[in-house]
């Protein structure tokens, strides 16, 4: 399996391959959510609703895998202070992917309300940003300080 995917075999934690999800469908759905504001379509805000349940089930074994990978980061300095921020931001963003989830799904339906849209469009804006944010310190965790690299094996590699 090695051979087929050296990439997989490197990875020091399975966070990268889970993380990527949530992501894609979080940013998915504020665009689907764009659009049927636009276009007046109902059917967008359903898909909105609906990629957006989809990224905050994504969202779990991206916040589990993330637990098991801290132990790359070191307990103190400055990048256990960005793991942290990285950790709440993204912590946040999940739980509000949740919530927004259950009202596109359970509360709109029931009361489409001109208010409660705009609400839900507010929401995914701010889920959006928070992970955003969240993304990029993660980033800079491994792109910065290098957790999660075996530096043994790239200086081999020199």
């Amino acid at each position: 399996m090695g051979e087929l995917l050296p990439g997989l075999k490197a990875l020091l934690n399975y966070h990268p391959l889970f993380v990527h999800f949530p992501i894609a469908l979080w940013t998915a759905a504020l665009l689907f959510e764009l659009a049927a504001r636009v276009a007046k379509q109902e059917g967008l805000h359903r898909t909105a609703c609906a990629v957006l349940a989809l990224g905050a089930l994504a969202a779990v074994p991206a916040v589990f895998s993330g637990w098991s990978a801290q132990t790359s980061v070191p307990d103190t300095g400055p990048a256990n202070e960005v793991k942290e921020l990285h950790e709440n931001l993204m912590i946040t963003a999940s739980i509000l992917s949740g919530v927004l989830a259950a009202v596109g799904l359970f509360v709109l339906p029931r009361k489409p309300t001109a208010m409660l849209r705009a609400a839900f469009l507010v929401g995914l804006l701010v889920l959006c940003g928070l992970m955003a944010a969240g993304a990029d310190r993660g980033a800079l965790l491994v792109y910065h300080y290098g957790t999660a690299v075996d530096w043994s094996s790239a200086q081999q590699q020199k």
